[in-house]
Parts: C-alpha cells; sequence; structure tokens
C-alpha cells in the first residue's frame, strides 16, 4: 500500500515533468535569416530611431519589428517598440480600456530591454529610451522622478565610457522634453542650453526648443490651459475660443470699448404680441456639437462675441475639435483688430499690392488679414528660409498666445480707459 507522503511526491514530480515537457515543446521564436549585411538589428534600430524623429511611427514599428526578428531580446529594439506602442497609446479614438493596455505593453517592452541589456553602450540606450518612454506616458504622479533618474543613469554612463562620450548630448536633450511636458520652463532651458554647450548632437532641436520657449516665456500664459496649449503643435477652435476668454479676456476687452448704454425710459404702451420668456419656445440652439464639450462655456461666449472664423455654421456646428490653420487665425484676429480700433480700412488696406510671399496669392481670402498681422509683427512668416507664410499649416499653440500677447498690448492704446 503506498502511503500518503509517496503519493504527494509522485503529484509532485508529474507535475515537474509535465511543466518540462511542454517547455520543451512550446514553440520558439522564429529567427528570420539575414538577407543582406546591412539586414542587422542595430541598423533596424538606428533606422527606426531615423523614422521616430521624422514622426514616422508606422516605418518605426516596422524597423522594430524587423530587429527583433532577427533578435527577439535585442534590447534597443525592444525598447524603441516600447516607444512606438507608447506613442500609440497618446492617439486619439482609443477607449480607456485600450490605452491602458498599450501603457502595460509598452512597459513590459521596456522591462525586457533592460532584463537584456548588457554592457554601457546597450544600457544607456535602453535607460534614454526608458526616459522618453515615461515622458510619453506620465502614468504615475511621479513620472517626472522616474525620467530624472533615468536620465542620471544615460548620462552617467555615456560621460564615463570614452567611447559614448559623444552621444552626450542626447540625455540632456530628452530631459529638457520631459521638464516641458511638466511646465517647468525653466529646468527645461537649462537642459536645452547644455545641449547646445556641448555642441555633439541635437544642437538644432535644442535651438527650435529654446526659440519655443522663449515664445511662451513672452506670451507669459496665465492659466494653466495656456501653458498647455502653448506646448501643442497645433491648435483647435475649441481651443481658441478659450484662449480668447481665458487668457485674451475677449469679453472684457470688448466691453471696456462699448459706448455707453442709452436707455429710453419713456411710456411705451403694451405689446399685444409680447410673450413672457418663461413661456417662449426654445429656438434651435446656437451650435448643436457643443453641448458636452468641455469648453463649451468659453466657446458659447465666443459665439457671441461674433468674431470672424469662428462663427457657427448654417447647420448650427461649430466644430469645436478642428485644426486652425494659420490663414484662419489670421482672418480672427484680423476681425478682432479691427472691432476694437474701428478701423474699417484695415480690412482692404493691401488689397490691389502684389503678395510678398510664394504661397499665398492676391486674391485668397485671408490674404488682406496675413499682411496685416505680419506687418505689425503680431504673426511671423512660417519659413524665413524659403520666406512662405505656410497658410494651410496649424498654428503652434506657442504662436497662438504669443500673437495674442502682442494684439493685446497694441489694442491697450486703443481701449477706452476707465474713468478714475
Amino acid at each position: 500500500m503506498v502511503t500518503l507522503g509517496r503519493k504527494w511526491f509522485i503529484l509532485v514530480c508529474s507535475v515537474v515533468c509535465l511543466t518540462l515537457s511542454l517547455a520543451a515543446c512550446s514553440p520558439k521564436p522564429k529567427i528570420r535569416k539575414q538577407q543582406s549585411k546591412l539586414d542587422d538589428p542595430s541598423h533596424h534600430v538606428l533606422r527606426g530611431q531615423d523614422m521616430i524623429r521624422e514622426n514616422r511611427w508606422t516605418e518605426a514599428r516596422r524597423e522594430f519589428r524587423l530587429a527583433l526578428e532577427l533578435n527577439p531580446k535585442y534590447p534597443a529594439a525592444l525598447a524603441g517598440k516600447a516607444l512606438v506602442i507608447a506613442n500609440e497609446s497618446t492617439l486619439p479614438g482609443k477607449s480607456d480600456e485600450e490605452r491602458e493596455n498599450l501603457r502595460d505593453e509598452a512597459k513590459d517592452l521596456l522591462d525586457q530591454a533592460e532584463s537584456n541589456a548588457e554592457g554601457d553602450r546597450q544600457d544607456g540606450q535602453v535607460e534614454l529610451m526608458a526616459l522618453r518612454v515615461v515622458t510619453m506616458l506620465k502614468s504615475d504622479e511621479d513620472w517626472l522622478e522616474d525620467a530624472e533618474d533615468h536620465f542620471a543613469n544615460a548620462a552617467e554612463l555615456f560621460e564615463e565610457n570614452i567611447n559614448l562620450q559623444r552621444l552626450r548630448s542626447e540625455p540632456y536633450y530628452y530631459m529638457g522634453i520631459a521638464y516641458r511636458e511638466a511646465l517647468e520652463l525653466g529646468k527645461a532651458s537649462e537642459q536645452f542650453r547644455k545641449v547646445l554647450e556641448l555642441n555633439l548632437s541635437f544642437t538644432k532641436e535644442a535651438n527650435e526648443a529654446l526659440e519655443l520657449l522663449d515664445k511662451i516665456l513672452r506670451a507669459e500664459p496665465g492659466t494653466r490651459h495656456g501653458k498647455v496649449i502653448a506646448m501643442s503643435p497645433s491648435i483647435t477652435r475649441g481651443d481658441m475660443a478659450a484662449l480668447l476668454i481665458e487668457e485674451f479676456h475677449l469679453d472684457r476687452l470688448y466691453k471696456r470699448d462699448a459706448p455707453a448704454a442709452q436707455y429710453d425710459k419713456s411710456f411705451k404702451p403694451p405689446n399685444p404680441e409680447f410673450v413672457p420668456p418663461q413661456e417662449r419656445l426654445r429656438e434651435v440652439p446656437v451650435a448643436s456639437d457643443i453641448e458636452k464639450h468641455p469648453l463649451r462655456i468659453d466657446i458659447e461666449a465666443v459665439i457671441d462675441l461674433k468674431v470672424r472664423g469662428l462663427e457657427v455654421s448654417p447647420q448650427h456646428l461649430f466644430y469645436p475639435d478642428q485644426t486652425i490653420t494659420r490663414a484662419e487665425f489670421a482672418l480672427m484676429l484680423e476681425d478682432i483688430l479691427i472691432q476694437v480700433t474701428r478701423d474699417r480700412s484695415l480690412a482692404t488696406r493691401f488689397i490691389g499690392d502684389s503678395s510678398p510671399w510664394p504661397d499665398v496669392r492676391e486674391d485668397a481670402f485671408y490674404y488682406n488679414a496675413a499682411r496685416t498681422l505680419v506687418s505689425r509683427n503680431i504673426m511671423t512668416v512660417e519659413s524665413r528660409t524659403r520666406g512662405e507664410f505656410g497658410p494651410q499649416n496649424p498654428v503652434h499653440g506657442a504662436d497662438a498666445l504669443l500673437g495674442l500677447r502682442i494684439l493685446k498690448d497694441e489694442l491697450d492704446n486703443y481701449v477706452r480707459k476707465p474713468q478714475s
């Protein structure tokens, strides 16, 4: 008769044997055969990183996949794929569950990369990519501290290894991005200036980042919404409405400039067609697509002010999530300028003149507005090298804020000051 202890021993041995058998039989990742000399993981990782710098995320994903087909444990490819997945989690149109799953996948890939990294070069690559992933995800309250840890590790590795010192600029650049995302603009500026001081790589990107920070600091956004918009490469019609009300205080500006109200207190006989307000039927809503929009109050205020370019369509739609182009932005600011100064001649001042920009026709609906704003330094050309205005390009948040700040300063000379 078999004892109870022996039964347990036999059972445990059976389970162990079964587990080992399943592990031996489980399919291993199929390794793709190298097809050319440059078809190797390091080359594909470099190309993937190039694609990310060009905002070509689909191509980047393909390059990291090709690298992992050759070596499923290649650390830099795993970390690169983690960054691609992290970016995917930020795209619009995804449910909270989908975003969370993508974040978890990105973190898991980073863990795999860290586990497989060997030597200073691979460790440094993974730490640098981890800094970028953490910054993009911002999934934890202490994400900035995590970013600082990854930065410190990467900077130390690149500094101490003589063969990696040419990469010293990269951690500072990406830490600058992290501080900028956290709205710590002073610290971000220090990091970008360190990149220029080292003068190794990312100098062009750091210089552009400093120019952007300069615009933001000059614009002096007074609200958190304004600071967040300042970082955005584009703004929507809803964002613009919020900026005009919260940052620019357009409603107050218009009221300050309005003539004093005249009241007629003479007797008027009752109007037989009068209907008490509580009995009136509700008319068609001003804009049917803003009812649940988080910026609805600001949008309604701007609609009431009748700013050209921010009107409601005949179908009673405002399109709050539609991106604003530079041409549309020029039209809006010109209308505000005309309304406050009451100088109607501004609307036709440049009509008949030759266009100074190769990408703007003289008969374009926004031509006069663009000329007016550029002549007053409220807007600038998009490309100094090519001399293009860039009418169909989106308005960067920093440019929008700075333009509004300059316009407000100019309008202060026209607005009637309150009587003391």
